[in-house]
């Protein structure tokens, strides 16, 4: 595990080119949502955020394997991200795939209309092809037999791109001190069909630590950075706390 307290940027230089088997990163999203820290609100236009972005996803294309896949997790709140969409999508030799769309319904909501209780996690893969896992991800089939043939299935089916999954709220694997944790059982699911075991996962926004926590228990390699100081050290006491349980 190579985890550090570093800008993304420094962190990515210092790796080698295709060395890594799959990256699921969730960046700033420049929409003020930092408890007034800073770190969703540093830079002064969206010109200015959707370069710097330009610069780690470029980075992070160079450090990625062929035909493995990238997955950032964004947001439509605003159309600045819909930008980087577009953007990241015209890099020469990546493709990008199905986006994959987190949906949940707890906590708070805006009486006023629907409430927005979903995420995305945009992918793209470097190459056409692409290492998909599909046998890793089966779930169980709604309808147990063939309607055309009347014979019984014998494998679950592969998962549409929209899964629904409430967070860990009343489990040890919520975490309340971060503002945007993901799920474990969303990320664990990334994770096992872009990707083999003893692959290295790399994470630049390492944020709560729950992609890194989701690898461990996975049986992957997990390397990545946070630049937060607070959040590094609670998140590297976490992980260390995951590795020691996996240890036993």
């Amino acid at each position: 595990m190579d985890y550090v307290k570093s800008d993304c940027l420094d962190y990515l230089k210092a790796l080698k080119e295709n060395s890594i088997d799959l990256i699921i990163t969730d960046p700033p999203y420049f929409i003020g949502f930092d408890g007034g820290k800073g770190w969703d609100s540093q830079w002064e236009n969206e010109k200015e955020y959707l370069s710097w972005c330009s610069k780690w996803v470029k980075e992070c294309v160079r450090v990625l394997k062929p035909n493995r896949m990238l997955v950032v997790w964004g947001t439509l709140k605003t159309e600045t991200f819909l930008k980087f969409k577009l953007e990241t999508s015209k890099l020469v030799g990546m493709f990008p795939q199905n986006e994959i769309i987190w949906s949940y319904n707890w906590g708070g909501r805006d009486k006023s209309n629907f409430a927005r209780k979903h995420e995305y996690a945009w992918c793209w893969s470097k190459g056409e092809k692409f290492l998909f896992n599909s046998g890793e991800v089966l779930q169980p089939r709604k309808l147990k037999k063939n309607l055309r043939t009347g014979e019984k299935y014998s494998k679950g089916s592969i998962p549409t791109s929209v899964w629904e999954k409430n967070n860990h709220t009343t489990s040890k694997d919520y975490i309340g001190w971060h503002p945007t944790t993901k799920n474990l059982d969303v990320l664990s699911r990334i994770i096992k069909a872009y990707s083999n075991e003893k692959d290295t996962i790399l994470d630049i926004f390492m944020g709560s630590g729950s992609t890194a926590v989701a690898a461990i228990r996975a049986g992957r390699n997990v390397i990545g950075c946070e630049s937060d100081e607070e959040f590094y050290n609670l998140s590297s006491e976490r992980i260390q706390q995951e590795k020691k349980h996996k240890t036993k």
